[in-house]
Order: C-alpha cells, then sequence, then structure tokens
C-alpha cells in the first residue's frame, strides 16, 4: 500500500469514527468501536487494543485479534511500557530488533504503540500489532495521533460527567 492510499484510508477510518461516536462519551465504548474499525479498515493489522492504566499496570481492555497478555506491568521493557513510561508513541517497524519486546503472539512483525493522554496522565495505550516488516511507519503515527487524541477526550468527558 503507497502512502498516498494508507492516508486516504485513515481519514477514511477517522471520519467513520468520529461520526459513529461524535456524541458517545463512555471511553470503552468508544475504544471499542475504534479498535474495530482500525481492524476492519486494515487486514494487516492482526491486533487492535487498548490497555487501560491502572495502579502499577496496564490491563488489556477494549481490543480486536487473538487473545493476548491480559496484564503488564508498568515498568516493562516491552513497546507499551515504553509508551506509558514516555508518553510518547513507540513505532517499531522490525518487532525482532525491538530489545524488551514483551511477545503475547509470534505472528506480528512490526508494531506502534500510542499514549492516550488525560491532562499530563496517560490513561491507556492504543497497541496495534502487523503482520509486515515494516508494515507501520510515520503515516500510522501521524494518523493515529488524531484517533487517540479523539478517543482520550472521551475520558476527559467521562472524568467531567462523573464528578
Amino acid at each position: 500500500m503507497t502512502r498516498p492510499e494508507k492516508t486516504e484510508k485513515y481519514i477514511a477510518a477517522q471520519q467513520r469514527i468520529t461520526s459513529v461516536l461524535q456524541h458517545e462519551t463512555n471511553p470503552i465504548t468508544v475504544m471499542a468501536f475504534t479498535a474495530a474499525i482500525l481492524k476492519e479498515s486494515f487486514p494487516q493489522f492482526c491486533w487492535v487494543g487498548f490497555l487501560l492504566t491502572e495502579t502499577n499496570q496496564l490491563t488489556v481492555g477494549p481490543f480486536q485479534g487473538p487473545p493476548s497478555c491480559i496484564r503488564l506491568p508498568l515498568d516493562s521493557p516491552g513497546v507499551c511500557g515504553t509508551c506509558y513510561r514516555t508518553a510518547r508513541p513507540v513505532l517499531v517497524p522490525d518487532v525482532a530488533a525491538f530489545h524488551g519486546r514483551v511477545s503475547c503472539d509470534v505472528v506480528p512483525k512490526s508494531e506502534i504503540a500510542m499514549p492516550l493522554l488525560s491532562g499530563n496522565r496517560v490513561v491507556a495505550v492504543l497497541d496495534i500489532d502487523c503482520t509486515e516488516v515494516s508494515g507501520l511507519d510515520d503515516v500510522d503515527q501521524q494518523e493515529l495521533d488524531h484517533i487517540v487524541r479523539f478517543v482520550a477526550s472521551r475520558f476527559q468527558e467521562s472524568d467531567r460527567t462523573n464528578t
């Protein structure tokens, strides 16, 4: 898939996510639909899901794909743990080259983790595994940034409605 084709697919996915979920305030519902739409839009993604921040661990939340790790420590050296600790995206074009990767499956060849921020706090991590080496790149990171900001805004709305 070319870069422009990938960008077009993301734009279509983002439009679908925002149109379906524009009035939805429950973050779990928003994460579930977002994971489903991304997985459906990109068949090369073998796992798309969210890990929720708890006191001392990341816990699997809504996802699409085969069962995987249920809990990861916040100080995990893996992709999601690194994303949580740095509060920055972690793009891994070749998972075999990532030192410290926590392998929940042997199928993924590339991975990206994107933090969902509520204020300065990481409330969740979006994790995507791809079946292709270099199947995830800077286009994915840039386009997913828009999507995670939308999803993260639902955590903020949930915080406001629960206070």
